[in-house]
């Protein structure tokens, strides 16, 4: 009992550890009340290193599908802001856990016992790990982070119960993040799969909180609905650092946003000052005659303005993956594209088009597929009926595309531009929901329910939109106002966006 007695003291410090003020000192802190600490915890190969590149926006540690890819103990800095530090510890997998229960429940004090072992992290690694993890819990956290692979049903993880168990008797309170949970699906389902695992959870007393946080798929807003659920968990000095720490990274998270406000409004109020000259038909091409003149023209005109969206909607996209901490770049592996040869969908930078394209549905199917061959109707059957009517290209633009505005300009038409807009709020939310820990950027198939939302909302936006259009087409409008104007609409639909994604949220703080 003696040398029990002294166990506390022989690991109570991990090796990253030291005295308080010397430890507060290298991270740029007063004292070790300004840190709060977070212990990420999982089964082996839960996805943890991933989840963690993700909140810390940059690449750490190493990711590989293998168990006990992480052996030690790793300390990163979340946020630090005014003197205050979030931490987050990396740690290895908890493995075999069957086994270690088995062997705790023998021993009168199983922490003590097992934390004073000498495990080989070679020949027994799934128990010298669970110790790493077990002794980091111990020591350094206010809160555990548990990982939970959630692409499997509650009552097939069977090593939950031992591990809650053994970190049950650490009595540390504990917030389980449902990770691997695929695509975004519907509110409604979401809520059912996190329900399923809160009821399974509630048997076990220090799980504070069930939360959904995927880290291949997380929003920004399931951060600040984290931070949300630490604030309770804290005690004494750490209440007040806590909320220094939540707001500050709140208000990150809004600037970001903001951000995206933006660049998509820069984006789409570009859009509405793009415009071509053409001249007037004559009486004999009005009636269909000697056409091939102008019909050139319109194609030209046609072309410059597909070109310059191209350019403008990858410009926005590179920008929107910076802001958002991300690598990699829409265009990053392809060849310039061929302005000359704009027409011939192997000119147009593959990279984008893809992007775009992963959101193509419905009427966006018809205007991607129109952008990449240099063309302006809405897809086959817009063209179809354009044809048979034996009107010809003029009308074909006139009709679906493009609108001479008060100054006689070509420009693009109020349905074209509604459909730009569904496109930028599209690839928005591809961006924002895109988890640093899936490495570079790049595109993939998005969730259905995201083009229904994106659909709803701007129908319900359908007369703002409108009245913005139709400002853009009026040769007396000034820039100023109508940057002014797309702004505010733009932001207003984003957020009406995310509060139907997230119902619940406090968005008050998201509006400029």
């Amino acid at each position: 009992m003696k040398f029990l007695s002294l166990v506390p003291a022989l690991f109570s410090r991990t090796k990253s550890s030291g005295p308080p003020d010397r430890q507060a000192a290298e991270m740029n802190v007063r004292d070790a009340s300004d840190i709060v600490t977070l212990s990420l915890i999982s089964h082996t190969n839960a996805g943890k290193t991933t989840l963690a590149r993700t909140l810390l926006r940059r690449d750490v540690g190493e990711v590989r599908d293998a168990p006990h890819v992480t052996l030690f103990n790793e300390s990163h800095s979340l946020l630090e802001s005014g003197g205050f530090m979030l931490r987050l510890w990396d740690t290895p997998g908890f493995g075999d856990s069957a086994r270690l229960m088995k062997r705790l429940k023998r021993e009168r004090s199983p922490v003590l016992w097992f934390l004073s072992q000498t495990w080989d992290r070679i020949t027994d690694r799934p128990l010298w790990c669970s110790q790493q993890a077990l002794k980091n819990v111990r020591d350094e956290a206010d809160v555990v982070l548990y990982l939970i692979n959630a692409a499997e049903p509650p009552e097939a993880a069977a090593y939950v119960a031992p591990e809650m168990e053994i970190l049950g008797w650490v009595e540390k309170p504990v917030v389980v993040l449902l990770n691997q949970t695929g695509l975004s699906a519907s509110s409604s389902l979401e809520a059912a799969e996190l329900e399923s695992w809160r009821v399974h959870l509630q048997q076990f007393e220090i799980v504070r909180e069930v939360l959904t946080l995927d880290a291949f798929a997380r929003c920004w807003v399931q951060e600040d609905i984290l931070m949300d659920s630490l604030a309770p968990l804290m005690q004494g000095s750490k209440i007040p650092t806590f909320l220094q720490i939540k707001r500050a990274w709140a208000r990150r998270n809004v600037e970001v946003f903001q951000t995206s406000v933006r660049l998509i409004s820069e984006q789409l109020t570009a859009a509405l000052f793009d415009g071509v000259e053409v001249r007037s038909e004559t009486l004999l091409e009005r009636v269909g005659w000697q056409r091939d003149d102008l019909n050139r023209e319109y194609n030209e005109a046609r072309q410059k303005l597909a070109t310059q969206l191209a350019d403008r909607t990858e410009q926005t996209t590179n920008n929107l993956i910076e802001a958002h901490g991300l690598k990699g770049q829409a265009g990053h592996e392809m060849n310039a594209i061929a302005r000359e040869n704009f027409h011939l969908p192997q000119a147009v930078s593959e990279n984008i088009w893809g992007v775009l394209g992963s959101f193509a549905g419905g009427a966006m199917g018809g205007l991607i597929a129109d952008l990449k061959l240099g063309g302006m109707t809405f897809g086959g059957g817009a063209l179809l009926g354009g044809l048979a009517s034996g009107i010809g290209a003029y009308a074909l633009i006139r009709s679906y595309n493009l609108v001479r505005g008060s100054d006689q300009r070509l420009r693009w038409s109020r349905e074209h531009f509604r459909e730009q807009v569904k496109l930028a709020f599209l690839t928005y939310l591809a961006i924002c929901h895109f988890g640093r820990g899936r490495g570079e950027w790049k595109e993939s198939e998005q969730p259905q329910h995201w083009r229904e939302v994106v659909d709803e909302v701007t129908d319900l936006h359908a007369d703002a939109l409108d009245h913005l259009w139709k400002a853009g087409v009026q040769k007396d409008t000034q820039p100023a106002t109508l940057s002014r104007q797309s702004r505010q609409i733009t932001g207003d639909c984003m957020v009406a966006l995310l509060e139907r994604l997230y119902p619940g949220v406090d968005s008050a703080a998201w509006r400029a």
